[in-house]
């Protein structure tokens, strides 16, 4: 019988589709790729530059040898996502102003991002010059509420003409689809970087019952629990906490249904390999009893290594034992370590055996010839049972009952 199965995160199929839909309703909920931003060059190095986008951490644009950038430079760009250190992923906006109305004919024709300024916030939205007054609606700014739209006052935006009326000159202009497909390319991207076996710094997004979210740079993975410690009954708030960052191993990528398995505790060794030689047959080790069962009890050597003590190797001289008579959950026990099967995880202990036999010990204490005194325990046709104490019984066979 196997004693754990930490190893394997699988779930039944509903499961899966529940975790599936906490995902994507997650991944829905967070949105900041793609967004456009004025930012100030803070350094250049020969293979990035810094950008201050008025966040906590910096941006990283890459050098462009055509456009050579210096400290203090002010510049338009996107952020794309994140990098393994925590920076913003940025890329600059080459997006042109219309100048007239056939240009922004053309582009409402062609459904072309276009460049523009926000000039005011107005009833219902904001106001956008893009080569002309326009009209952007609040649910079309891209903006959570009243505080980010007036934050948008006097920066230039990415946006695309959604309604156009010449004779009346009426511009409608739509940021928020312009986010979103900004935002969509970057996970795309991300998601292509990515590859099974590779150790990454994510950020914990949120934490569960039954693990972590953790976003990889714009792509959120799943941390199950039963990957983030080889040790039994750990809590994933235990192990993480929202915002914290940390490295884990990509276990899993589904492609098709875009679901990636994370793990923590493989980035370290798996303490059964070691169990061979820590744990060898006949060892005296002593453990904490975690679980009681009608077949035994598991005691945990270590934090992650629990062995197995059978019914039958609890007591020398109790017949019919049931396991709770004998020990409780959070009794320290000293075993004697009857078997060891690394492969299976699997560790034979015995608790008996800690004891000692008592019939080695009655080899010596009665001897042939030896006269002791004992109380008759039952009576059968062919003789009588004594107790001779500490679990020993002999027989008195009737022919030896009397002459």
């Amino acid at each position: 019988m196997s004693q754990s199965n930490l190893s394997d995160p699988a779930e039944s199929t509903s499961t899966e589709s529940s975790f599936g839909e906490i995902l994507s309703e997650f991944e829905h909920s967070h949105q900041h790729g793609g967004e456009a931003v004025e930012g100030t060059v803070v350094s250049v190095s020969s293979d990035a530059v810094f950008v201050d986008i008025g966040r906590k951490m910096d941006g990283v644009l890459a050098p462009d040898p055509a456009h050579p950038l210096k400290a203090g430079d002010k510049l338009l760009v996107s952020i794309r996502g994140r990098d393994e250190q925590g920076n913003y992923t940025l890329s600059t906006i080459k997006i042109e102003t219309p100048r007239d109305w056939s240009g922004l004919e053309a582009a409402y024709a062609s459904k072309k991002t276009i460049g523009g300024t926000v000039l005011e916030v107005v009833k219902g939205g904001l106001r956008v010059d893009v080569g002309v007054r326009a009209f952007m609606p609040a649910s079309r700014s891209g903006a959570r509420d009243q505080a980010e739209m007036e934050k948008l006052v006097g920066q230039p935006i990415e946006c695309r003409i959604i309604k156009l009326d010449t004779a009346s000159e009426d511009v409608v202009v739509d940021r928020r689809v312009v986010l979103e497909e900004r935002e969509k390319q970057a996970r795309e991207e991300a998601f292509a970087r990515l590859q099974e076996g590779d150790v990454v710094r994510g950020t914990v997004r949120m934490v569960t019952d039954f693990g972590a979210f953790i976003d990889l740079g714009g792509v959120d993975g799943l941390l199950h629990v039963s990957d983030m410690s080889y040790q039994r009954g750990i809590k994933p708030s235990d192990l993480v906490a929202p915002g914290e960052s940390i490295e884990v191993k990509i276990l899993k990528i589904n492609r098709e249904t875009r679901k990636i398995a994370l793990g923590l505790k493989q980035l370290g060794p798996d303490p059964w390999s070691l169990t061979a030689q820590k744990y060898p047959q006949g060892a005296r080790v002593k453990g904490k009893v975690t679980r009681v069962a009608d077949f035994g009890a598991f005691v945990e050597l270590e934090p992650g290594i629990e062995g197995l003590i059978h019914v039958s190797e609890m007591s020398w001289t109790r017949k019919n034992v049931k396991p709770e008579n004998i020990v409780k959950v959070g009794d320290m026990v000293e075993v004697v370590v009857l078997g060891v099967n690394p492969a299976e995880k699997r560790i034979a202990l015995g608790l008996k055996q800690a004891l000692g036999d008592p019939w080695e010990e009655a080899v010596k204490k009665y001897p042939v010839g030896a006269v002791v005194e004992a109380a008759v325990t039952s009576l059968a046709k062919f003789g009588a049972f004594v107790d001779l104490g500490e679990g020993v019984e002999g027989m008195i066979h009737i022919g030896d009952i009397s002459r």
